[in-house]
């Protein structure tokens, strides 16, 4: 026998203010600032603030959208770079460079040894 009635099967799945913040991993006051700041989607019942499963679901799709990696500002100077060709000159400075660093990084660390 079934023990709900009608008007319980109807009801939309609600989630308190404790369920919503466990569930996005953030802190109940979080929750409560979304909800008076009306980013976050919430009815209230005679004060008490609810939250309905399907209207979450919806928000955070709305929110979890990949932006466009194009219009970002680094994109745009990364397609507007120009490599520099490689060549002996541009090689040979490159390995010159990486020779100070190891070397001014082996007299640094071994400034206090004794020979």
């Amino acid at each position: 026998m079934d023990t709900q009635s009608d008007g319980e099967n109807a009801a939309p799945d609600l989630m308190t203010v404790a369920e919503v913040a466990a569930w996005l991993r953030v802190g109940r006051s979080t929750v409560y600032a979304w909800t008076l700041s009306g980013q976050i989607p919430a009815i209230r019942l005679n004060g008490i603030v609810r939250f309905q499963r399907n209207q979450l679901c919806e928000w955070m799709q709305q929110r979890t959208r990949c932006p466009d990696v194009s219009s970002h500002p680094i994109s745009a100077r990364i397609n507007m770079a120009h490599p520099r060709h490689l060549t002996h000159r541009t090689m040979l400075d490159a390995a010159t460079r990486v020779k100070k660093r190891l070397v001014s990084t082996k007299n640094t660390s071994h400034h206090g040894d004794v020979p």
